[in-house]
């Protein structure tokens, strides 16, 4: 994934100015950059035994997306079944920089995708699933996509919220210029599977975006263990299958390896139809994700190509 750096240096004054509207008593000592997606996250040590702060800065847009993670974050600390950072400070005002950032707690460890090659990596994987079994535990009040002050019109059905869903990415599919005739093969194929969107045991906590960026992990002797969730801008209130397919999805598409061992983690699904209903709910993601591609301009051919490859496979 391509990196958006900084248009100016991050430097030692403003890292001091930072941390002082946190707490005037803490001092940092060094700055490293983190791996992140598109958003720039740097680890702050400070003197003394203190635990290290995280600065993550963010674009311009989408402008909901500091409140957003501070509420999410809110959720899952008061939850509290899984290690992920607690956001400590949001600053929008644009003082101190000139984009907005916040301040969260740290957790130690790095990206399962930088240990991809690390021969725990499958024990890795299927703990992964096991942990989104777990956060699909965590009831919402109703189904919708998260911004910064909750669920956005909340749905009570998911077949009502899955058929909003796929009205809306099968519109956007045609507005950036895909083929109208096979868009409406896919929304044949998808209105003939939407009935399994019908069978939901509610509205659960959704992080749709579980993937091997998103998932810390250290080295212990012999194994790779889990240390952190992070990440939250893509979290919604949805049908659990409707976060599997994601993480499945994108997973997968980094390491083929990774399905299996996720489903053994993640274990029994309730769900009368649960290859139909995971068709269904990856069709929406390649979809989505297609979109989302081809709007930012990534022209690899394993970005907009390679989805509309797989697109076609499914029909």
């Amino acid at each position: 994934m391509r990196q958006r750096r900084l248009t100016f240096d991050l430097d030692r004054d403003q890292v001091r100015a930072i941390v002082a509207c946190l707490d005037t008593s803490l001092r940092p000592k060094a700055v490293t950059r983190l791996n992140g997606g598109s958003t720039e996250v740097y680890r702050i040590d400070l003197v003394g035994d203190v635990e290290p702060l995280v600065l993550k800065i963010y674009p311009d847009e989408p402008a909901w997306m500091p409140a957003k993670e501070a509420l999410v974050s809110g959720w899952l600390t008061e939850w509290g079944e899984l290690p992920t950072p607690r956001w400590l400070a949001v600053d929008e005002t644009r003082q101190v920089l000139p984009l907005r950032y916040a301040l969260t707690t740290w957790l130690p460890g790095e990206t399962v995708r930088s240990q991809i090659s690390d021969p725990g990596i499958i024990t890795a994987y299927r703990e992964m699933g096991r942990w989104l079994k777990r956060l699909h535990s965590l009831p919402m009040d109703g189904y919708g996509y998260v911004l910064g002050h909750g669920v956005v019109r909340p749905r009570a059905t998911n077949a009502e919220y899955m058929a909003a869903a796929f009205e809306a990415v099968f519109r956007r599919f045609i507005e950036q210029d895909g083929d109208a005739a096979f868009a409406r093969d896919l929304e044949r194929a998808a209105h003939e599977r939407l009935p399994l969107a019908s069978y939901s045991p509610g509205p659960f906590f959704a992080h749709d975006d579980l993937q091997p960026g998103n998932i810390l992990a250290r080295q212990d002797p012999g194994a790779l263990v889990l240390t952190g969730l992070i990440d939250f801008g893509n979290a919604q209130a949805a049908d659990p299958l409707f976060d599997l397919a994601k993480a499945l999805f994108c997973c997968a598409h980094e390491d083929p390896r990774s399905r299996q061992p996720i489903l053994e983690g993640y274990g029994a699904i309730e769900h009368p139809e649960a290859d139909g209903a995971l068709w269904l709910y990856t069709l929406y993601h390649r979809l989505s994700m297609w979109a989302w591609l081809t709007r930012i301009g990534i022209e690899p051919e394993d970005g907009p190509a390679g989805l509309l490859r797989d697109l076609h496979a499914m029909v």
